[in-house]
């Protein structure tokens, strides 16, 4: 019997330390400890499927929360399924302790049906929190457009500043560079206000 650890963030600039962490605790090789930065979108993931290649039936495998296989309810159950069954490997999700597959080994035959309504209810309960934060965020969104209040960068416009640098850049007293730095606008805006002023002042 092996002791695998998966670990997984779903972007770069996410720590993995808590999981590699947890992977020490429970004194697990380093070479069999595989860490992915990855979406959970699929299970398309390079380490992953390392690891999925060199199970044996009997080995075991640690993750520290039940996402990290993967994002919906769905996915999840359809992997756990094969993990257990086909792959015929124990899975221990160290958060939560009622999805251990080796407490319910020696059940008399029912750990696959208890083990199975467990992670059917865990899952659930995931996506649906899942949706209900991204329904939040949505009417929250909503509710600030209602209020008039926009989304993005603020729009620099063309102030008295703006107005009074022009004539010097437009005789070459000053640089361009020069320009943008009195009227703290960076390169692409400075000329995007530039045409729109010149258009102005051909209107009046």
């Amino acid at each position: 019997m092996r002791i695998f650890f998966y670990a997984r963030v779903s972007s770069k600039d996410q720590s993995l330390e808590r999981q590699i962490a947890a992977a020490k605790e429970t004194g697990i090789s380093e070479e069999y400890i595989f860490i992915e930065k990855a979406s959970g979108k699929d299970f398309k993931r390079p380490e992953y499927q390392l690891m999925k290649r060199m199970f044996r039936s009997g080995d075991v495998l640690y993750i520290k929360s039940l996402d990290r296989l993967g994002r919906n309810k769905q996915m999840i159950l359809d992997e756990w399924q094969e993990l257990i069954k086909i792959k015929k490997i124990e899975i221990v999700v160290l958060d939560m302790p009622l999805l251990n597959t080796m407490k319910y080994k020696d059940l008399n035959g029912i750990e696959s049906l208890i083990s199975d309504l467990i992670l059917q209810l865990l899952s659930y309960m995931a996506e649906d929190e899942r949706k209900r934060i991204n329904e939040r965020q949505v009417e929250g969104i909503r509710s600030a457009l209602n209020k008039g209040i926009k989304f993005g960068r603020k729009k620099l416009e063309i102030n008295e500043k703006f107005k009074s640098v022009y004539p010097d850049w437009k005789q070459n007293k000053i640089t361009a560079v020069e320009a943008m730095n009195i009227v703290g606008m960076k390169s692409n805006t400075f000329y995007r206000r530039i045409k729109e002023y010149e258009m102005n002042l051909q209107l009046i």
